[in-house]
């Protein structure tokens, strides 16, 4: 890639503390950019450039919300070139977003959510072990969905919980989110009852793996014994959820959704709801108001004898 561009993605890994998956979409994104610049240096394209690059992108096939999260990477190089003195203006300004659907986040009601959650129960005669080949692990799928429902983390924030993050009582960690910032999350108290019962289970197969540093700290292992990776909480749940009509497009991140639009139902302010999530910015918290006005529109629907 360019100089410019290299550079702009250290600043990003360096100073803004990206996590490695974000910094690969950003330099995804920019390679496109760079490709289309061809033999020019994409640090000197203007306006015109970044509006015929929108429009190839278009023509390609590529849906407008891709098209948008790549012009978003283009005008966050070109923003990063003035403010260290390279350009004197950002020519992707100019250019718009493409018009997209609203999609609103898959999420889960009350009951569902606890469905969702009381689903381990009916393996609780599995045993874990090294040997266990098969996925589940009744007390720490039961751990893991409460965890991530009733705390609205990230995936890859429970991923990356440690023993040592959890408080004394199991009602809440610190945990790492976007930009290396540090947050403290909060479990229910059927989540921290969880939690005690999988530690439990957990001890026993770590003390098989004790020589791992990796295994020693991780909050959920495998029944293997190693730390459940982002996509392994992925297929954990997809595992559960697979065989249920009303399940099956449940995501992990279907979860946080559940959380945020849960609490903004129940009349919480959206400034702590913010805080709870980790986002930097408010705006990013006010899409959940659209999907709780969706959620009483469905609530409606299922109670309202004419509905």
């Amino acid at each position: 890639m360019k100089a410019r561009v290299e550079e702009y993605l250290s600043y990003l890994a360096g100073v803004r503390n990206l996590s490695p998956r974000t910094l690969s979409a950003y330099r995804r994104d920019l390679r496109l950019f760079e490709d289309f610049c061809g033999s020019d240096d994409p640090a000197d394209a203007d306006g015109r450039n970044v509006m015929l690059f929108v429009a190839s992108l278009s023509e390609s096939g590529y849906d407008p919300g891709s098209v948008n999260r790549t012009l978003a990477a283009v005008r966050g190089f070109f923003r990063y070139l003035v403010r260290f003195g390279v350009r004197k203006d950002n020519p992707a300004l100019d250019v718009g977003n493409l018009k997209t659907d609203r999609k609103l986040p898959s999420f889960l009601f009350p009951e569902e959510a606890n469905r969702l959650c009381s689903l381990p129960e009916n393996l609780s005669d599995r045993v874990p072990s090294s040997d266990v080949k098969a996925s589940s692990w009744p007390s720490r799928d039961k751990a893991l969905f409460l965890v991530m429902y009733t705390s609205g983390c990230r995936v890859s924030e429970v991923a990356s919980l440690k023993l040592a993050d959890l408080s004394p009582d199991y009602r809440s960690a610190v945990v790492m989110g976007k930009g290396k910032k540090e947050r403290r999350v909060f479990f229910s108290s059927q989540a921290a009852i969880a939690l005690r019962d999988y530690l439990a289970e957990r001890a026993s197969v770590a003390r098989k793996h004790s020589e791992n540093d990796r295994v020693s700290r991780a909050l959920f292992l495998s029944a293997r014994g190693r730390p459940l990776s982002v996509r392994g909480i992925q297929y954990i749940l997809a595992s559960y959820t697979q065989g249920d009509p009303s399940l099956r497009a449940i995501t992990p991140h279907s979860l946080r959704h559940s959380f945020a639009t849960t609490l903004l139902a129940g009349g919480a302010d959206i400034r702590v709801v913010q805080e709870m999530l980790g986002h930097s910015s408010v705006s990013t918290t006010q899409r959940y108001t659209h999907v709780s006005r969706e959620r009483l529109r469905k609530l409606y629907h299922r109670a309202h004898p004419h509905g």
